[in-house]
């Protein structure tokens, strides 16, 4: 099974394209965009409607004279297969190709039983949940692409995970050719706090048809990474590792032995396992009643245990979750002086569940960094990064499937 779009013109492609990313919504528009004439662009606007890939869409305000007419892309023509692969679950979807959810799943699965189990039952999962999303929807749609999301440097060359810390035998291995030997479509990989970033701009207004351009976005999980945009673009460095924070040296941390072998690291300090970590030590030597008691009742801890420890005034717990924001915040700042985004974005189960989490960032990054990289700077707490995970895999898979017919 192939994706589709191959089989339609390249020119037809393009002018969709435009209208699918909002840089062009009227004839006037995409002639400017693509230095075609006005009638040849409405040939192809016909023929992109008739591909089912456009609809009329009402029309845009007047400058003068009549209205000119707008589209939309037809979202709902396809469907995306999306994974999340994470430390101890697995987050399938089936998606149209804006990314919204028509079927999904999640399930319980360690990522250390290495990448062939893990892709195998992710196939397995997805045939059954695009079937399910087909019959849903009334019909017959085909599936376009997939896209992987994976909690390490991925080679965007070759797709391929590059010296992952926390996922052992996935290294170099070959997740593009595996999916698309066992998916029969395109395959499309990158690193999770990246696709989450590409789901969250796609949520934001345009505004001229340009989405705010220059952002941070940060995952507080069980590990710490963050997703650079710049200039509406996602920056991932020359090998992939743009964003990596959660393994930079904390000052007076180097007794702190972090999971990647190393002493000191971010995630060590600040991440959710070491919250866990230290959460499991305050529960059994009694320094935390709340966690004691959430211990006693289920036999294990989460982070929603310490948020909601938070909630009821656990001293342990506030501080655990103020060490945390403080170190987050004090990386934040130095990133915030030397990229100076428009906005950051706080994702994860502490800084959106937790007020005080998100104050305490906030605090120390307007305090630490350059006035002037701060003074229209927002910090913000995510809706739900699983979500923005979802819908930006989906969009990297459709974003390089244009990009590879109308660029070529």
């Amino acid at each position: 099974m192939a994706s589709p779009i191959p089989r339609i013109d390249r020119d037809v492609l393009t002018v969709a394209n435009l209208i699918r990313t909002s840089r062009a919504g009227t004839r006037q528009e995409l002639a400017q965009s693509t230095g075609m004439g006005r009638n040849t662009v409405s040939t192809l606007i016909q023929a992109a409607i008739e591909a089912r890939l456009l609809v009329p869409d009402g029309s845009a305000p007047s400058t003068g004279g009549r209205a000119p007419a707008t589209w939309r892309f037809r979202h709902e023509s396809g469907l995306i297969l999306v994974i999340g692969v994470h430390s101890t679950t697995l987050r399938l979807a089936v998606t149209d190709l804006a990314g919204t959810p028509l079927a999904q799943d999640l399930i319980d699965w360690p990522i250390t039983r290495g990448p062939e189990d893990t892709l195998a039952e992710a196939s397995r999962r997805l045939t059954g949940l695009a079937r399910q999303a087909t019959e849903q929807h009334g019909e017959d749609l085909e599936v376009w692409g997939a896209g992987v999301s994976l909690p390490g440097p991925i080679n965007q060359v070759t797709g391929r995970p590059t010296a992952p810390p926390i996922m052992p035998g996935w290294d170099g291995y070959d997740v593009v050719g595996s999916l698309e030997a066992t998916l029969g479509v395109p395959v499309v990989v990158d690193n999770d706090v990246n696709t989450m970033l590409l789901g969250y701009a796609a949520t934001l207004p345009d505004q001229h048809h340009r989405r705010p351009g220059d952002m941070l976005y940060v995952q507080i999980g069980t590990g710490i990474g963050a997703g650079l945009m710049s200039t509406g673009h996602v920056h991932r460095g020359a090998d992939g590792a743009a964003g990596d924070i959660g393994h930079v040296r904390v000052v007076d941390a180097d007794n702190v032995v972090c999971r990647c072998g190393r002493t000191g690291c971010l995630e060590a300090v600040a991440g959710g396992w070491a919250l866990l970590r230290d959460a499991r030590r305050a529960a059994a030597e009694g320094l935390s009643p709340h966690l004691r008691a959430c211990l006693e009742e289920t036999g294990t801890l989460t982070i929603e245990d310490i948020v909601s420890g938070v909630s009821a005034g656990d001293t342990e717990c506030v501080t655990l979750m103020v060490r945390s924001a403080t170190a987050v915040g004090d990386a934040l700042a130095m990133l915030v002086s030397f990229f100076n985004p428009g906005r950051v974005v706080l994702a994860g189960p502490m800084p959106q569940g937790c007020p005080l989490f998100l104050s305490v960032a906030r605090r120390l990054v307007s305090e630490r960094a350059l006035a002037l990289a701060t003074s229209g700077l927002e910090v913000v707490a995510a809706e739900s990064g699983f979500e923005d995970e979802k819908r930006g895999a989906a969009l990297l898979a459709v974003n390089a499937l244009f990009e590879a017919v109308t660029e070529s």
